[in-house]
């Protein structure tokens, strides 16, 4: 049992001697075998990080992590700017830790974020209509009408969002002729779906007064900012 202790002292006495050994060669620019260039961007990393307060500890930490990593990318031509970029970044990033990739909305809130507002904006279309032109606004169609129109479109828009937000990442990059060829497929979709709602008669699709359009867009309103805020909604610019 002794022994092993005795062992497991002698290893961290040697990972300490390793450490502070590291530190002292940066702090002399001859960091274990780097080249010129990158032993002086370690040496300036690390005058930053004290100069931040950093701990001794995180310093030998890091400066140890990054010489293992510089010295097998330096065979490759790769310097420590163009790995790690300037060095004050680099010690932010050491301070606050690595960048956290943003959390991508679900498809769903945002096909909800958008269906509410397309909801919003055909009650206050059908509320004009209603007002200025009654003959209208009952060939546009009623309630109902407006319930599947506002969820089509709602999903339509998503889409875009979300390809348009995959093509500024280039992630799942999709070609060109492919989107144009949906965006014809979920306008025929809408056409469709309006043409066939539009005719159907009942209490659950006439058409309202305008002022029972205008509350229902400013209580539609109140609910999406309500969800904006809660879910944290923010891939829409409305």
């Amino acid at each position: 049992m002794a022994i092993t202790v005795t062992e497991n002292s002698n290893e961290n006495s040697q990972t300490t001697v390793e450490t502070t050994d590291v530190v002292e060669k940066v702090e002399n620019k001859s960091a274990l075998g780097l080249t010129k260039r990158n032993a002086e961007y370690l040496f300036k990393l690390k005058k930053t990080l004290e100069e931040k307060k950093v701990t001794d500890q995180k310093i030998e930490e890091a400066l140890q992590s990054l010489t293992e990593e510089l010295v097998q990318k330096q065979h490759q031509g790769i310097t420590a700017t163009k790995l790690y970029g300037p060095v004050n970044e680099k010690a932010d990033e050491i301070i606050k830790g690595p960048k956290k990739e943003p959390v991508a909305t679900p498809f769903w809130k945002i096909a909800l974020d958008n269906g509410l507002m397309m909801f919003m904006m055909f009650c206050i279309m059908y509320a004009i209509l209603q007002q200025f032109s009654p003959k209208s606004s009952q060939i546009n169609g009623g309630f109902l009408t407006l319930i599947v129109t506002s969820v089509i479109a709602g999903i339509a828009m998503a889409y875009f969002y979300r390809v348009a937000g995959d093509r500024r990442t280039n992630k799942k990059k999709i070609p060109f002729w492919k989107t144009m060829l949906l965006t014809l497929v979920l306008v025929i979709v809408w056409v469709s779906a309006y043409t066939i709602v539009v005719n159907v008669p009942g209490v659950i699709n006439q058409s309202l007064e305008p002022i029972v359009y205008v509350i229902l867009a400013a209580l539609v309103f109140g609910l999406r900012y309500f969800l904006k805020k809660k879910y944290d909604i923010k891939s829409t610019p409305f």
